[in-house]
């Protein structure tokens, strides 16, 4: 079904130290990458706001932690 899923466009944005180590923070908490974290994000507040889009499957892929490798 998702199979065409492909990250063509990219987004970049400037923001305060704080927020990027805040960003940082939370996602590694949750074991995600930066990434991912803020993709979920991103598509939350497009949902609030009610834009039309297509929702991406779950595509958390796995922080590094330590020396193992990262899971995708």
């Amino acid at each position: 079904m998702f199979d065409d899923v492909a990250f063509l466009s990219r987004l970049t944005v400037a923001v305060p130290d704080d927020i990027a180590s805040a960003v940082r923070a939370v996602a590694a908490a949750k074991g995600l990458t930066s990434a991912d974290y803020v993709r979920g994000a991103v598509q939350a507040r497009l949902t609030l706001d009610g834009a039309r889009f297509r929702p991406l499957p779950n595509l958390q892929r796995f922080a590094v932690r330590g020396d193992r490798r990262r899971t995708v």
